[in-house]
């Protein structure tokens, strides 16, 4: 832990793109920002100085969430699919933030909330199983050197 000014603390995190959860993360700015990305999904997702605070597990939750896959192109994406993306990371940081998020480190002697959100996973850490919402079996592949897990049938 670091104790830093206000001064350091916006240097520090000058980088990071905006927060997810944050009143100010609108539909429309997220319309706006995604509408000149060009990468994967997965990709856009994971980039800290586009969204701050996404990485390699909660996309895939997010991708499965959305039905989009990961592997997709951001400028391939209807209107519709953008909006769904950005409904799903609401929806999915919300509920992994109310279940403990999905850190194996507990943060205290007796904590039994860290972690909560794991057995919730969809798709992430699941090669192999059979999905839950349609029963096609779970893929993993690597997208930008990430393992990436996703549901082909129930994902475009």
């Amino acid at each position: 832990m670091h104790l830093l000014s206000q001064e350091a603390t916006e240097n520090e995190l000058k980088d990071l793109g905006r927060e997810p959860l944050d009143p100010s993360f609108t539909l429309e700015t997220f319309l706006q920002e995604a509408s000149s990305k060009r990468g994967r999904v997965k990709t856009t997702l994971t980039d800290q100085q586009f969204i701050a605070g996404i990485g390699n597990r909660y996309s895939d939750e997010i991708c499965f969430h959305s039905r989009i896959l990961p592997m997709k192109n951001m400028n391939e994406l209807t209107a519709e699919q953008v909006k769904q993306l950005f409904l799903s990371i609401q929806h999915i940081l919300k509920e992994a933030s109310n279940r403990g998020g999905y850190m194996s480190e507990l943060f205290f002697v007796g904590d039994q909330r860290t972690g909560g959100y794991v057995p919730h996973f969809k798709v992430y850490n699941r090669k192999g199983e059979k999905c839950d919402r349609c029963g096609a079996t779970i893929i993993r592949e690597k997208i930008s050197s990430r393992k990436t897990f996703f549901c082909p049938g129930c994902q475009n």
